[in-house]
């Protein structure tokens, strides 16, 4: 059985996946179901549907890679209720497999950040991995999410709390000048 390691004297300022402003999020248009990797707080990728033998088509499945290349569906809610089949199992950010999965597109989340990071940096995500990391806006990886810092924190190192931000104002404006072109 795991014992506590570590006692603060403060609350934590929040828990990975948490919206900073609940009720503003989007979401998929899709369900999609963890194949059991996927995590609170961190993003997720579309898998191959896989078909049943003789029957219909399984749900969509998110997993927490994806391939080469591939755009993330969005940042996954922490949503979790399950059970712990034993006292001997320790708790856990990842939705067990064929769970429902809440992934945003748009939105304010907590996340811990994944390295040193600063305010307005935009968020990476490395389909092969799954792992995290910052750098600028339309880098290879650009999620679309973007760093922000909570309390008036002007840095942060691996394993703070930070919030990814995405409200989905980077639309191009059509070209010609105004209505009709």
């Amino acid at each position: 059985m795991a014992f506590q390691k570590v006692v603060n004297t403060d609350p934590a300022i929040a828990t990975p996946g948490l919206e900073v402003n609940p009720g503003q999020a989007v979401y998929t248009a899709f369900n999609y179901v963890s194949d059991g990797t996927v995590e609170a707080g961190g993003f997720a990728f579309a898998v191959a549907i896989e078909e049943d033998a003789g029957g219909p088509a399984t749900m969509n499945q998110a997993s927490k890679k994806g391939s080469a290349g591939a755009k993330v569906l969005g940042f996954v809610e922490r949503n979790l209720s399950g059970v712990l089949s034993s006292p001997l199992i320790s708790a856990s950010n990842v939705y067990p497999l064929g769970t429902g999965v809440p992934i945003a597109i748009r939105g304010q989340f907590y996340a811990v950040a994944a390295a040193a990071a600063t305010e307005g940096q935009s968020v990476l995500c490395d389909p092969t991995t799954g792992a995290i990391t910052y750098g600028a806006a339309g880098a290879t990886n650009d999620t679309g999410w973007v760093v922000r810092l909570p309390r008036g924190v002007e840095e942060v190192a691996t394993g703070d709390i930070v919030i990814y931000e995405n409200f989905g104002l980077s639309i191009t404006p059509a070209t010609g000048g105004g209505v009709g072109g």
